[in-house]
């Protein structure tokens, strides 16, 4: 699967390179001494995650939906994206189930300046936090006590992460883009109601038995562009 993920992401990266060498653009302008609001922004993109679908279909126990927000600040792009996420697992007796939303907030710095295309290479951090709900629901075999039937709902559980993001975003379309995503999540902090359970399964971070989880996300975006963006072109 780790090996699937790498050579989609390489022949994504290089299958567009080819778009990103013209001296001439559609899409900006030549940035000169004449322009002086480089941080105005000049387009913002919207986007849906395809791999969530995907890997719904694969792993039957899992769902994760997701969109993003970008907003083009020059070298810098404020991101904003939210979903739903959902986990089922069965051992035995017992069933576990976790679902609810989440909502990451970030900044992406952009790697590749020049392209006339708009094409991306980034680095980007996320503040990530979900709110979501569990059950824990079956049955605790004879042990010399009884059975013990269990059933419990734990609302409103939190959790917080960090992100840090490795991807692109290479225009395939006039203003549609594709891109990926290489997720490393940390920093985790967890709440939950002691009474009851510990939380198993955090919506789009993942399992909390981990200190760092990796996830890689495919998506498809639109840009809306209200003018040229400047940019240096290649070789200044």
């Amino acid at each position: 699967m780790w090996k699937l993920h790498i050579s989609i992401s390489i022949l994504v990266l290089f299958g567009f390179a080819n778009k990103t060498q013209a001296q001439e653009s559609d899409y900006a302008i030549k940035l000169d001494s004449t322009i002086h609001k480089k941080w105005v922004p000049t387009g913002l993109r919207l986007g849906v995650d395809i791999s969530g679908p995907i890997y719904s279909y694969i792993q039957s126990n899992k769902s994760s939906y997701e969109g993003s927000i970008d907003i083009d600040f020059n070298r810098f792009f404020g991101v904003i994206e939210a979903g739903k996420g959902e986990f089922n697992s069965s051992v035995d007796l017992t069933s576990y189930s976790s679902s609810g939303m989440f909502y990451k907030i970030g900044i992406d710095a952009n790697l590749t300046p020049k392209d006339p295309n708009l094409n991306v290479v980034f680095f980007g951090l996320r503040y990530a936090t979900s709110t979501f709900n569990e059950k824990l629901k079956g049955v605790i075999p004879d042990s010399g006590w009884g059975v013990q039937n269990i059933d419990m709902i734990q609302n409103n559980s939190k959790s917080s992460w960090i992100e840090m993001n490795l991807g692109m975003k290479a225009r395939i379309w006039k203003s549609f883009f594709a891109g990926y995503s290489l997720r490393l999540k940390f920093l985790k902090h967890h709440m939950y109601n002691q009474e009851n359970f510990s939380s198993y399964f955090i919506p789009s971070y993942g399992l909390t038995e981990n200190i760092n989880n990796w996830s890689f996300t495919y998506y498809l975006q639109y840009r809306f562009e209200w003018k040229k963006k400047p940019i240096k072109w290649r070789g200044e």
